[in-house]
């Protein structure tokens, strides 16, 4: 009696010995299989398997021609992507050997008996079955990953056009406001919004959603910044940052450090003008990524205290740099130097 679930199976037989073929088709007709067709050269097994596509092909090593079994064996897998069950009446290591390059699904020695080759096939169709859900569901996870990716990529996109959308209107309000003191605090929050929606910028241009080039991230934020303030005649602005991945997690809190110390130098540093340098390096240091702002201006005031600010920007420096368990330092040896360091 066949067997109607594996109807659906076509296998092609291959072997130029042609009672092998009929003992075979009779065999694989009675397990309920359909013999979709045979072929008794490796030429026409390959021929046949790109023209029928048959779900397996049983064929036997040793054929007539240049192209025997294994080679057959090799491009019917690698070219079509269908299992091939070698037959063979020589279990030499030679022969092994060569089976074992083109790695076929399934060996069986002849003389064989039926309930054997009934075994390898129903063990070989199940593999291919598995391997091919398995791709399916692959296909799936890389689609919904790229719908994903998609959808991030939107959220960040909106987020900063929502985040330069604040920081016109901080602008737009600024324009309305004649204390002094309240028109260079807005300046000082929108730069604080310029820095993290550039974070946003970022990763939405990014190929990778996880992380973002820290160079690329500071040469874009440095030149926002000095277009919201107005440059010391004289002054140099120097920026030397490694090639490295941040995660965002990092980059948010170090551009808002950065934008406090860069604003602190181009508003205070150099009261007078140049000549002058102001510079920002950051690199990676024995575990840690090391961050320094410096400036061969002025100097800080003597009553300035990083353990006991007075100021917001120093207050929130100091708040972000516990935040990522890092150290502050502060040197005003030759103007003024900050270094921040940071776990990775």
């Amino acid at each position: 009696m066949t067997n109607p679930e594996r109807n659906q199976y076509r296998i092609m037989v291959v072997d130029d010995e042609a009672v092998i073929i009929t003992q075979l088709e009779e065999l694989l007709t009675t397990l309920g299989y359909d013999v979709v067709c045979k072929a008794s050269t490796g030429d026409d097994a390959v021929r046949l398997a790109r023209e029928l596509r048959p779900d397996l092909v049983l064929m036997d090593i040793v054929m007539p021609g240049e192209k025997d079994g294994i080679t057959a064996c090799g491009e019917i897998q690698d070219k079509m992507d269908i299992p091939v069950i070698l037959l063979t009446a020589y279990g030499d290591d030679a022969h092994v050997d060569r089976a074992k390059v083109v790695h076929p699904y399934g060996y069986i020695l002849k003389p064989s008996q039926n309930d054997q080759i009934k075994a390898v096939i129903e063990i070989v169709l199940e593999k291919k079955a598995m391997e091919r859900n398995l791709d399916d569901m692959m296909v799936g996870f890389r689609s919904q990953a790229e719908d994903r990716e998609l959808q991030l990529k939107e959220i960040h996109h909106r987020i900063k056009n929502n985040l330069n959308m604040i920081c016109g209107l901080l602008a737009l309000q600024s324009m309305h406001i004649e204390n002094e003191a309240c028109v260079e605090a807005l300046k000082a929050v929108r730069s604080r919004v310029v820095s993290i929606a550039k974070v946003h910028e970022k990763l939405y241009s990014s190929e990778h959603l996880d992380t973002i080039a820290a160079r690329d991230y500071f040469e874009s934020l440095t030149d926002s910044l000095l277009r919201s303030y107005v440059f010391p005649p004289g002054v140099e602005l120097k920026l030397d940052c490694e090639e490295m991945e941040l995660e965002p997690d990092k980059v948010m809190p170090v551009g808002l450090i950065v934008t406090e110390f860069l604003t602190n130098s181009l508003k205070y540093a150099f009261p007078e003008g140049g000549p002058g340098t102001i510079s920002i390096v950051f690199s990676k240091v024995v575990g840690n990524y090391e961050l320094v702002v410096m400036d061969d201006g002025v100097g800080l005031a003597d009553d300035v205290d990083l353990n006991h600010p007075k100021s917001l920007g120093l207050e929130l420096v100091r708040g972000l740099v516990a935040q990522v368990g890092g150290t502050l330092e502060l040197s005003r040896s030759g103007g003024t130097r900050f270094t921040v360091r940071i776990p990775t």
